[in-house]
């Protein structure tokens, strides 16, 4: 019965929004198109609204509120929410409605849109994703892009072009964890040496920082003496003591059983 009776509540709202009855408010979209609404579905919809129509300043008693801060088919498919209690969160939209919630402090919505993501991330989108996710605070998406990009390393880092553009607190971020799942260090140092010459001009300093996070004991023997010592970016007096403590690891753990990525820190 209170089902039935909300949604004929609504329908009647929708209807006095669509023949413009005792609407007291307009706002005016990117696109120069405009909507008329009832403030008190708006106040009642978004503390943003609340709290613009009750603060006293001009935004409380103007006519016309001019909205710029998304596209115009994101604030008509909110406005349509306001008067239906019904969206349609997509891939296509759920971006564009995370942040419009977030301006909005919408925060049922933004919750939404933040699982709905979460249950989308791959190794094509994981690392757009997780900054997206850390943009607008949207905690089980960056928690979710980054176990992905944890767990399908080797995926994610032939996916170059992606992986190329993480910044350095994300590469230290990815590589620095304990639950990196890359199957060798060798990937790890190989991956890391790639992105500092995908850019080397900017990211060369930024090696020095990243190769103490390296677990060089576990590259292998032949990596580790004919790749990673021949390295040129390796020449330099702290790395070069990385190299010889890996070594010396390595001499005193000659039976132990490699394991991909799980050195004690």
């Amino acid at each position: 019965m209170l089902d039935s009776h909300v949604k004929t509540f609504m329908a009647c709202l929708c209807n006095m929004k669509e023949n413009d009855v005792m609407t007291d408010v307009t706002l005016k979209l990117p696109d120069g198109s405009s909507v008329s609404c009832h403030k008190i579905v708006l106040m009642a919809s978004s503390p943003f609204f609340k709290t613009m129509f009750q603060s006293g300043l001009k935004e409380s008693t103007t006519p016309v509120i001019p909205l710029d801060f998304t596209d115009a088919v994101t604030v008509k498919t909110l406005v349509e929410f306001f008067y239906s209690g019904e969206i349609d969160v997509t891939e296509d939209n759920v971006q564009a409605l995370a942040v419009a919630s977030e301006f909005l402090c919408m925060k049922d919505l933004k919750d939404y849109c933040d699982a709905f993501m979460a249950t989308r991330v791959d190794t094509s989108n994981c690392i757009e994703l997780s900054r997206f996710g850390k943009n607008f605070n949207l905690v089980k998406l960056t928690s979710a892009a980054l176990k992905l990009t944890l767990l399908n390393f080797k995926d994610v880092v032939k996916r170059f072009s992606e992986f190329s553009t993480l910044t350095e607190d994300e590469l230290i971020e990815v590589v620095s964890s304990d639950e990196l799942n890359a199957g060798s260090e060798n990937i790890v140092f190989s991956a890391v040496v790639r992105w500092v010459n995908h850019n080397a001009e900017e990211r060369k300093e930024a090696f020095s920082r990243v190769a103490p996070l390296l677990r060089f004991p576990f590259c292998t023997q032949g990596t580790l003496n004919n790749v990673v010592s021949l390295e040129p970016l390796m020449c330099n007096p702290e790395c070069m003591e990385l190299i010889r403590e890996a070594q010396n690891f390595n001499l005193n753990n000659q039976h132990r059983i490699h394991s991909p990525r799980t050195v004690p820190r």
